[in-house]
């Protein structure tokens, strides 16, 4: 009687022996074509696609541009947008945090524009350095405590309740300038420790790339290895289990708005700092390209999730593009359209594919 030696059953046991090379007790993975490690590769691969879609859009930038402009991949310029685009780092990283709660704050520009204006009407009345910076970061946190009565004791949605901070926050500059006249430090009013802010260097770093890189770390470490970052984390994202599970999550939002309007006014002293002195609603300027390059950097999660690496090459990919468009000799007009046509198609691509992922797996 020959024994079939592919597949063996037991009569008492009902116990198959598998195919040599199938999956099973002691055997391998089957690695066929079709099988369940080729169908899993290709699954991951599919899976990764709309991550990768964000660093592509970088990479293609990088080469475009110095192809195109010999003077674009040198240091000089590279450090050089690092420099320029510091304070819009610093502002995305504000609304990196607010966003992950799962908000939105319109009124980032008005932190940065009253912390700006503090910090130089105090130089302008011959304050130290230090009174200027405290009282810059103190307004600016106020703004972030208005924004969290509004949006977690009276209940009003964060879009709402921060465009009219945002609204508020432009009549109060131009009250207190007298109609938004600018306001000038000469020099010798500036002391060092401020003008550092703005103009210094840390072994040949320019100060706003050094002090952005450090918010950068600090805000990391608080949203991905502290416990305050999980609560607001999940209650961004489950904001009705988190309050059942008891963790508070409108204490974790009116925390994120506070948060954030100080890092915004950090951003405020940067700019006060290197333009010495206050323009009226500057800092509007940053509202916009803040939240676009957040929601780049949520395609680079796979759940959506806002995150600061995410953050980053979304702010990389508005300056490298601004700069290169600036070194090809194109117009000032053109650099808004850019940047609005390549958020659209990141975004837009990245839907795309998820959805496609989801009503078509891969096998």
């Amino acid at each position: 009687m020959s024994v079939d030696t592919r597949t063996q059953s037991s009569a008492t046991t009902g116990v198959s022996v598998p195919k040599a090379g199938s999956v099973g007790p002691g055997g391998g993975d089957d690695q066929r074509p079709g099988g369940p490690l080729s169908r899993l590769t290709v699954r991951g691969l599919g899976a990764a696609v709309p991550q990768a879609l964000a660093p592509a859009v970088l990479a293609v930038l990088l080469i475009v541009f110095a192809v195109l402009s010999p003077s674009f991949l040198t240091a000089d310029n590279l450090l050089g947008v690092l420099n320029q685009n510091a304070l819009l780092l610093v502002a995305a990283v504000a609304m990196t945090v607010v966003v992950r709660a799962g908000g939105i704050d319109l009124s980032i520009g008005v932190a940065i524009d009253l912390a700006a204006l503090t910090a130089s009407a105090l130089l302008a009345d011959d304050y130290v350095a230090w009174v200027a910076i405290v009282g810059g970061l103190v307004v600016g946190l106020l703004v972030g405590a208005v924004n969290a009565f509004l949006i977690v004791v009276l209940r009003i949605r964060p879009f709402l309740a921060t465009l009219s901070v945002w609204f508020i926050g432009g009549g109060v500059q131009q009250v207190a300038t007298d109609g938004g006249s600018p306001i000038y430090l000469s020099r010798s009013s500036v002391p060092d420790e401020f003008a550092w802010l703005g103009a210094g260097t840390v072994l040949g770093v320019a100060a706003p790339i050094v002090v952005a890189v450090l918010v950068l770390i600090i805000v990391w470490a608080a949203l991905e290895r502290s416990r305050w970052g999980r609560v607001l984390t999940a209650a961004g994202e489950q904001p009705t289990a988190t309050r059942i599970s008891g963790r508070l999550a409108g204490t974790s939002m009116a925390t994120a708005f506070i948060f954030a309007a100080g890092i915004a006014a950090i951003a405020g002293l940067i700019l006060a700092s290197r333009s010495q002195g206050f323009v009226a609603n500057s800092g509007q300027l940053y509202v916009l390209d803040s939240i676009g390059a957040v929601f780049i950097g949520t395609t680079l999660s796979r759940t959506g999730r806002p995150n600061l690496f995410g953050t980053l090459v979304g702010v990389l990919i508005f300056a490298l593009l601004t700069n290169g468009m600036n070194l090809i000799g194109l117009s000032f007009y053109w650099q808004g359209l850019a940047r609005g046509v390549v958020l659209i198609l990141i975004l837009l691509l990245g839907v795309l594919l998820a959805r496609d992922r989801v009503r078509k797996p891969l096998t």
